[in-house]
Formats: structure tokens, C-alpha cells, sequence
């Protein structure tokens, strides 16, 4: 049966069948000319809007511009729900939308993205009027005939019936009767989320999160190549945004990759030889120091809002001459991010790592020939125990579980967590906490490294318990540093002439703020860290990670 909420395939002949079958029912036709529009589906790079279960078109037709969001299952007939707005140019930044019914949806989903075309297709749509004896309208039948960029990427064309107020019995008529004479297929799928089919980049395919699936028994050299591994494909996916500073989320995640990358090299060890981490740690630390200017000032940009808010009213729009200094300096930092990323350093640093975490033989090894076997180095002049010890001796760690690994790690860390959480009082420096953040910061990566070798509710748990003590640290430690570089910048800008009194007055009221927002996290740290070390925190911390104690052996009679 004809269903007026679906689309309908035309295949092949079907559109002569149509007008055969009207014909020959004695329908009056009208055709109205056709429509046509160019349709382009947005999203973010990490696919902010499909994952909350929505598609964001934009449509370019009889020379308007607008932008429809409908949900992923509604697009088509179904529609009725969709947010559309009117624009006058392609939208780039989600927060630089105009005010309208849709813009809160997509700052939602995707925050401070920018909206990247995804897929592109032209949508031809002709409308047949039916009519009566004296020339009224019916009921509307829709044909959108769409094709997709490439040769031969034309879709089927789809058939819609559209009611009109007051004549919905002619449109269940005339649905019916189609149904019978034609026979048609409704399609399986809405013709957008069809199209997402003909993307370059797979719908939901980029993430920044980790989300490793390891085996227990795993070796540990194998285990630590695939997080590694994950990592240079966040890295790598991220180059090209940063480079053209689509959105400051490309840059900030080509960041906490390398942050990951280097921890991992430092908290997983013994799994690649001592010369091939030294090596790799050094680069990866001067891709972490050439990245930093631009994400300094991103800062500044991002946080400007709020800096203004944080503020007297009256003295909000004195804090603009800092906009305008960071301005004026972000293009010369920007160009020389933008040189370091395309530089032959950085393509040699991804090229090389890439080949000595994909090739075993690039760290020594050889992949063991079966379960539990311990790997060997190429053939040596030695016998094959003196092998197996400088396999070992080489990278201790490479062939134990990486289970066994991830337990020792990650409880050495929540030990030394605690030990130097105890350690502070109101009188400790506030060294001791930003040395206690880097430690959190550790735990945290190696929970979640190997996340997938512990129980899902248990292990999410350990890690939100952790997160709101890094919160706690991470704004002390961060207030610390914006007022630290706010007073830098003032003395810049007063000795260079492009601050005034007043510019200057509110960043020094700004300064004030952060350091009592700085003082005011410093005072609750105790009662944070406290929640972190509860009992029930150390017995979940201790289930998790703590290896049993080896029974002891019976006793012989």
C-alpha cells in the first residue's frame, strides 16, 4: 500500500509508466517548470551534527540561500519537523551563524567547528498539478531526480505524493491507485542520507577519543603500536585544518595527539628500543613547542567573551585593545604554524614513525610465530637463549600481556598520584600542584590507553573520579598562566602605544580575577582531592589495578 509519509522509487521506464497510468486514469496533468537546486550537506570534521542524530543542508535555489535541519530518519516526505533559515552567504564558523530558529541546534552540536561540505549534489524537482474539470488543483506529485559529483552517479528518481489541505481523501485516492498500477518500491533509505554514501570522508569516521579494543593476553609491544598507531592517524587527519585554520579544534587536537603520543612513549616503556624512543621523544616535543603561539592566542580568542562578561559592564568594552593586539599578531604566527606543518621536519617525522611502529623489524623484532612465543632479533652469532635474553634486555617489556603491563603502570601512577596529592597543604608551592596535574594528566592517558582491558562501568568511573580532581588542577594551573601572560601582554602593549589607561585598567581588573578564580580553585583542592582518595576512590582504584598477591604454594606432606 501507498504510504503518504514515504518516497518512491522510479525505476528505469517508470516515469513514461507514470504518465502512461495518469493518462490512461483520466487525470489532468500541469506541469510546473522544473526546479533546480544545488544541495550541499554540512557537518563538522568530527561529524558533530550526524552524531547528534541530524543532517544540516544547505539549499541554493531560484537564488535563495537557506539552511534546512531535519533529523536523520525525517528527511524527505517525512519532514515535517525540520529548522530552516534564510542566510545570505555560506556559513563558515557555527558561532558566526546569524540569529535564527536553527543556529542553537548547531552551536550545540558542534561548538566552535566550522561547517565543512561533506557531500555536494544536484536535485532536479518537477511537480505535476492535478487537475479537475474546472482546473483546480487535487494534489501535487513531486519527481526529484538527484546526481552526485563523478560520472554516472545519478540516483532513482523519487516519487512523492503531496496533499493539499482539503482534498487529503483525493491524495490517498491517487496513492492508492498508483500503488496498484505501478507497483512501486518505497526507498530504503532518505535521499540525503543516501548521499552521504558518495562522501570521501566515512559519516561519524573521525574521533578524537580513544577507543582501543586490546586483549588481555595481547603482547605488549604489538598493544602499544596499535595505540600508537591511532594516535599518528588523529595527528595526520588533523595537519591539513591546522594548516588552513579551518577551526582552532584542528590544531587543539593535533596537540593532545602529540601530548598522548609523548606520554605513551614515556608511561608504556620497554616495549621499543631505548635509541627509537629518545628519538621520537625529541621530535615529538619540538612539534609540541612550534605548535604552542597559535593555540596561546586561540586562547585568548576563545575565552574573549568571557573575559569581557567576567568584568564590570562599564568596563567590558575597554579589554577590545587586547583583541586587536592578538589579531594583529595571529596571522605572522599562523603563517609560521603553517610553514612548520607543511616543512619536510614534520613530514619526516611522520613518515619515519609511521614505518617504525607498522614494521616490527624497525624496532628490533620480529613478530612472535605464535602465542606466548617471544619474538628474535635477526639471525646473531649466538644461541638461541642468548638471543631470547637480548631480545628482552633490548625491550623488557615487548612480549608480556599487556594486561600484566597496564596493571603495573597504571598503579605505580595512582600510588605516586596520591603520595604527591598527600604531600600538599596551604602552605606548599605551587610547583607541587602543577607537578601533581602532570601526574593526573599521566594517570589519566594510561587509563585511557587501556581502557578496553578493564570493566566498562568500573574503569569509567575511575576515570571521572580522576577528571574532577584534574579540573580542580587544571584551573589553578591554567588562571595561573593567562594572568601570567595578561601582565606580559600589557607591559607589550603599554610600551608599544597600543594600549590606553582604560585598556589597561581592565586588564589589570582581568588579572585580579583570575588570580581570585586562581586562589578560589587552590581552596577547594583539598576537599577535591579528598573525594579522589575516599575510600570507596582507593577501593576502586585498587579492584582495578592491583595485581593479586601470587598464593602461596602448598605445603608439601
Amino acid at each position: 500500500m501507498y504510504d503518504l509519509s514515504k518516497d518512491y522509487l522510479l525505476q528505469g521506464g517508470d516515469q513514461a509508466a507514470l504518465t502512461q497510468s495518469l493518462d490512461r486514469g483520466g487525470w489532468r496533468c500541469l506541469e510546473e517548470p522544473v526546479r533546480p537546486a544545488r544541495v550541499r550537506l554540512l557537518d563538522s570534521f568530527d561529524w558533530g551534527i550526524y552524531l547528534a542524530g541530524a543532517l544540516l543542508e544547505e539549499r541554493q535555489e531560484a537564488g535563495a540561500l537557506w539552511l534546512r535541519w531535519q533529523g536523520l530518519a525525517d528527511t524527505g516526505a517525512d519532514a515535517g519537523d525540520a529548522l530552516e533559515q534564510a542566510l545570505s552567504g555560506p556559513p563558515g564558523l557555527a558561532q558566526d551563524l546569524p540569529p535564527g530558529p536553527l543556529r542553537g541546534q548547531v552551536l550545540a552540536a558542534v561548538g566552535v567547528r566550522r561547517l565543512l561540505p561533506v557531500v555536494e549534489l544536484q536535485i532536479e524537482t518537477r511537480v505535476l498539478r492535478l487537475l479537475d474539470e474546472e482546473d483546480k488543483t487535487l494534489v501535487r506529485l513531486s519527481i526529484e531526480c538527484a546526481h552526485l559529483p563523478g560520472p554516472q552517479r545519478d540516483l532513482p528518481p523519487r516519487l512523492r505524493v503531496l496533499p493539499l489541505k482539503g482534498y487529503e481523501a483525493q491524495a490517498r485516492a491517487l496513492a492508492h491507485w498508483l500503488g496498484t498500477e505501478l507497483a512501486l518500491e518505497p526507498a530504503p533509505r532518505p535521499l540525503l542520507t543516501e548521499a552521504l554514501d558518495a562522501a570521501e570522508r566515512a559519516p561519524g569516521g573521525y574521533s578524537s577519543k580513544l577507543a582501543y579494543r586490546l586483549d588481555p593476553a595481547q603482547r605488549a609491544d604489538a598493544a602499544a603500536r596499535e595505540i600508537l598507531l591511532g594516535l599518528l592517524d588523529t595527528l595526520e587527519a588533523n595537519i591539513p585544518g591546522a594548516q588552513a585554520n579551518l577551526d582552532s579544534e584542528f590544531l587543539h587536537d593535533l596537540r593532545v595527539a602529540t601530548r598522548r603520543t609523548r606520554a605513551a612513549l614515556t608511561q608504556i616503556p620497554g616495549v621499543l628500543p631505548a635509541a627509537v624512543t629518545d628519538d621520537f621523544k625529541a621530535r615529538f616535543a619540538w612539534l609540541q613547542q612550534v605548535t604552542g603561539p597559535v593555540r596561546d592566542l586561540d586562547v585568548y580568542l576563545l575565552e574573549f567573551d568571557a573575559y569581557q562578561a567576567s568584568l564590570p559592564a562599564s568596563m567590558g568594552a575597554d579589554l577590545e585593545p587586547l583583541r586587536a593586539y592578538v589579531l594583529s599578531h595571529y596571522d605572522e604566527a599562523q603563517a609560521q604554524l603553517t610553514a612548520d606543518l607543511g616543512s619536510a621536519t614534520l613530514a619526516d617525522l611522520v613518515r619515519d614513525w609511521r614505518q617504525a611502529l607498522s614494521t616490527p623489524a624497525a624496532v628490533g623484532l620480529e613478530p612472535a610465530s605464535g602465542p606466548g612465543r617471544h619474538p628474535h632479533p635477526g639471525p646473531l652469532p649466538v644461541g638461541e637463549g642468548d638471543m631470547e635474553r637480548a631480545a628482552r634486555d633490548l625491550v623488557p617489556n615487548a612480549a608480556r600481556p599487556v594486561k600484566a603491563l597496564a596493571d603495573e603502570r597504571i598503579w605505580r601512577m595512582v600510588r605516586r598520584v596520591r603520595k604527591e596529592g598527600l604531600a600538599i597543604g596551604p602552605g606548599s608551592p605551587a610547583e607541587e600542584m602543577h607537578e601533581l596535574r602532570k601526574s593526573c594528566k599521566k594517570l589519566r592517558y594510561l587509563m585511557e590507553f587501556f581502557q578496553s582491558l578493564y570493566p566498562g562501568e568500573d574503569i569509567g568511573g575511575a576515570i571521572k573520579l580522576l577528571k574532577v580532581l584534574l579540573d580542580n588542577l587544571g584551573n589553578f594551573q591554567d588562571l595561573a598562566v593567562q594572568a601570567d601572560h595578561l601582565r606580559e601582554l600589557a607591559g607589550r602593549m603599554s610600551a608599544e602605544g597600543a594600549a590606553g589607561i582604560p585598556a589597561l585598567l581592565a586588564m589589570g581588573a582581568l588579572v585580579a580575577d583570575l588570580l581570585r578564580r586562581r586562589e578560589a580553585a587552590r581552596t577547594t583542592f583539598a576537599e577535591t582531592f579528598r573525594g579522589f582518595d575516599s575510600d570507596a576512590g582507593r577501593a576502586l582504584f585498587r579492584g582495578l589495578f592491583q595485581a593479586p598477591a601470587a598464593p602461596l604454594p602448598e605445603a608439601t606432606p
